[in-house]
């Protein structure tokens, strides 16, 4: 009898809080392939999604040139914008996406991907995983981005609504003008003053924000009541999505886990990701109690 240790959202979420998103190139280190040093490579993104993530992301993908790598993001949520961003960079690219996390071999389990492992060029030598992943709030933005989605039923895919911050700023000018034929004539005008005087947190999405949101997921291919789950559910909270009900939702593409994305090759037009893997289905699972 297998035995899984359980976790709630928020002890998941804490995990990656604060930890920005950072993508490194994988190779597959898994006891399947490497006898015959034929193991597949893959792109990691673990970590809180930050503005200048797709500026990351743009620069290892520039790195591998024209390489179609999966990527494999564990995610707490983050910056809504630079989410969205990031999905058209990989939709440009086609690229698929699973909701997992990389463990290196030279790594403890509290540290699955440590500095330890880390080649000269930033690379490193790992394995897949399920259990404990997630892809929470803005994440599953980014994860929308993807040609083929997945993820397993040992991971986590949750929204909640999108809170909005606005920054109250009082900014003074010096104007200089002069008087022409009695009416005042504008010669130069220039910023002397910047003073922050407070900012304000909203879940309310006006119309422009929620038609733009609902395009961004039409765009995707996701359905858009997708909107009304992030709508209903409040920030300090995650609604959890089924497996079945993402794949209603099209969120995800099919029923599949980050280990046979990442094993899939050369599949054909018409066969799914988990018939044309290399490794047995059963490998998403954990291999030992305490994983």
């Amino acid at each position: 009898m297998l035995l899984l240790p359980s976790f709630t959202p928020a002890e998941a979420a804490g995990a990656g809080a604060g930890q920005s998103m950072d993508f490194i190139l994988v190779h597959g280190d898994m006891a399947w392939c490497r006898a015959n040093n034929n193991c597949p490579d893959w792109i990691s993104a673990e970590g809180q999604i930050m503005a200048d993530s797709p500026k990351k992301l743009q620069r290892l993908l520039k790195r591998l040139g024209g390489r179609k790598l999966p990527i494999i993001v564990s995610s707490p949520g983050g910056d809504v914008r630079a989410a969205m961003e990031m999905a058209y960079v990989i939709r440009k690219q086609k690229l698929a996406i699973a909701v997992g996390r990389t463990r290196s071999r030279d790594c403890s389990y509290a540290e699955p991907i440590c500095s330890a492992a880390r080649a000269k060029d930033g690379s490193i030598r790992g394995e897949t995983f399920s259990l404990s992943a997630i892809c929470f709030s803005a994440c599953p933005l980014f994860f929308a981005g993807g040609t083929e989605r997945v993820s397993s039923p040992f991971a986590l895919l949750g929204v909640h609504q999108i809170t909005t911050t606005y920054s109250e700023v009082r900014v003074q000018y010096r104007t200089e003008y002069e008087l022409v034929n009695g009416k005042r004539k504008v010669l130069s005008t220039r910023e002397v003053g910047r003073k922050f005087v407070g900012k304000h947190d909203t879940t309310k999405l006006d119309r422009k924000q929620t038609a733009r949101l609902v395009g961004f997921l039409n765009e995707m291919g996701v359905d858009k009541s997708l909107v009304g789950l992030m709508l209903g559910t409040r920030p300090s909270s995650i609604h959890l999505i089924a497996q079945m009900d993402a794949l209603k939702l099209r969120l995800t593409t099919e029923l599949a886990a980050a280990d046979q994305l990442v094993a899939a090759r050369d599949c054909k037009s018409n066969q799914s990701i988990a018939e044309c893997a290399a490794p047995p289905a059963a490998s998403s699972a954990p291999a030992a109690v305490g994983e």
